[in-house]
């Protein structure tokens, strides 16, 4: 059987060869001209051999299919504008203009970006908070039927999972429970690409039916940013549209060394198994050390008491706080950075996220851990005699708030806008979007109405140190039009200054 030739390796045959490039892009592979750093001489365009993404029948089309059979899906596709391209357009390739649609909504903004662009009609499902941490639970199949039973013209249900922090929801009983009213599912599964490419303890969306999934490749394995892949099957989703959609929101120049790096990544997962079950080994050794630490504490919903809707945990999320809030997720987040030159992932109020992966060394691990003893003896030394008080303001239990819905995203960005003082725009409709980035979750969406429990948010999250994204100066976009309640009755002038 002839061996087939791989995206990567033609790519540097073709690097290596006498072939003159009269053809896009303008570097022309010359390497004597260019920096070493990037790899020019594997950057192409569509020429013979290499195949079409956007009509792929020879080598892409043979990459894809490949990747299918070792995920598990009917059909897969590369993308190299990252798992928000495959968002929008796995979306849109499931509804019509104006249709109904459900949503949890801790998912990321490039959901709600389609939202607006389909002019689509949101219902919401919103997870429970674990008490404490501040992070959201998974996505109950309970509370699925039920907004099923209630909006029985929904059409596509579209959640997260494993989230940002790595709880994983059930979701063969979600899909179980979906298709039974007729809705598609489509999980936002960027975070956990590498499930099942060690042991089978957290299935993948894939394995567990989802008509359509999305994998960041670039997050937790080895491949370049930006590169993603989108895997349908199933008889619910038109792959025509979903592949006429794909057009629309992936470049028509798609790069070369981007797709050569997920087939490369593809290969990796399928040719090292044994490096991801020494990694699933390495990261439950230093999870216990991290455990045994007196005022560190190291997220783990399975052992919660107070956990819901959690069908699996995904362990390499070292999610870290300090007891008794002595130190916020920020302030962690910042000494374990300018300390101890860690460079974390993200922070939270309660927590900051250490991401790890099958690429991560002991010196890596062992780095973090010695740095986390370090702070914890440190707290030790300063607190030792006085007990498990309390010994500053407790952080805040942060929450979903459920803001009143006015109008659609769609009609709220197409009315007029004006900068406005938070506190003045209590009542009033906002036009633009309030998140903490990352995760890009958002807590006030257009069309939304600005109330004083969101404001009270927007407060804490600022008194902790995060930086609350969609603010200017301490003022909110809102529409100029907007409907004002009868809580609330001030007007707002042409400079978005309040009176009565």
């Amino acid at each position: 059987m002839v061996k087939q030739e791989k995206l990567y390796e033609k790519l540097q045959a073709l690097q290596e060869s006498d072939w003159y490039p009269f053809h896009m892009p303008g570097h022309k592979r010359n390497l004597e001209k260019l920096p070493k750093w990037f790899p020019y001489g594997m950057d192409i365009t569509e020429i013979e051999g290499f195949d079409n993404l956007h009509d792929a029948e020879d080598l892409l089309a043979d990459c894809m299919k490949e990747i299918a059979d070792f995920r598990g899906a009917d059909q897969s596709f590369l993308l190299v504008n990252g798992s928000s391209c495959g968002l929008l357009a796995g979306i849109a390739s499931c509804v019509w203009q104006g249709d109904e649609i459900l949503v949890a909504r801790n998912c990321h903004k490039a959901v709600y970006h389609s939202i607006f662009a389909n002019q689509l009609q949101p219902h919401y499902i919103y997870p429970q908070m674990i008490p404490n941490w501040s992070i959201n639970c998974g996505i109950s199949p309970d509370e699925i039927e039920k907004m099923c039973i209630t909006y029985p013209n929904i059409r596509l249900l579209v959640l997260t999972s494993p989230t940002y922090e790595g709880v994983v929801s059930d979701i063969k009983a979600i899909v179980s429970v979906a298709h039974k009213y007729g809705v598609i599912v489509l999980v936002d599964q960027a975070h956990g690409a590498h499930l099942e490419m060690g042991s089978k303890n957290t299935p993948s969306a894939v394995s567990c039916g989802a008509d359509l999934v999305v994998e960041s490749v670039h997050k937790t394995l080895p491949s370049p940013t930006q590169t993603a892949l989108l895997h349908v099957q199933g008889n619910l989703v038109d792959r025509f549209r979903l592949q006429q959609w794909l057009a629309i929101y992936q470049t028509s120049s798609p790069s070369y060394p981007l797709m050569a790096g997920i087939a490369w990544c593809m290969d990796y997962c399928k040719e090292h198994r044994r490096d991801f079950l020494q990694y699933e080994k390495n990261i439950a050794e230093w999870r216990k050390r991290i455990e045994d630490l007196r005022w560190i504490r190291l997220f783990d919903p399975l052992k919660e008491p107070a956990m819901t809707a959690c069908a699996g945990y995904d362990s390499g999320k070292f999610v870290l706080g300090v007891r008794n809030g002595i130190l916020t997720g920020v302030e962690l987040y910042q000494q374990l950075r300018e300390d101890y030159h860690l460079q974390l992932e993200m922070a939270a109020a309660t927590y900051c996220i250490a991401m790890t992966s099958v690429l991560d060394q002991e010196e890596g691990f062992a780095r973090l851990y010695q740095a986390l003893q370090n702070i914890d003896q440190h707290i030790q030394a300063e607190w030792e005699g006085k007990g498990d008080e309390i010994f500053r303001d407790a952080l805040p239990d942060l929450y979903w708030v459920e803001n009143p819905t006015m109008m659609s995203i769609y009609q709220a960005e197409q009315k007029e806008g004006i900068w406005c003082d938070l506190k003045a725009a209590l009542g009033h409709t906002a036009k633009g979007y309030i998140y903490l980035y990352p995760p890009g979750v958002p807590l006030l969406t257009p069309g939304e109405e600005i109330t004083e429990a969101l404001c009270r948010q927007i407060e804490e999250l600022q008194k902790v140190g995060l930086q609350v994204k969609g603010l200017k100066n301490g003022k909110i976009y809102i529409v100029k039009e907007t409907v004002i309640t009868k809580r609330r009755k001030r007007k707002i002038d042409e400079r978005g200054d309040s009176y009565e």
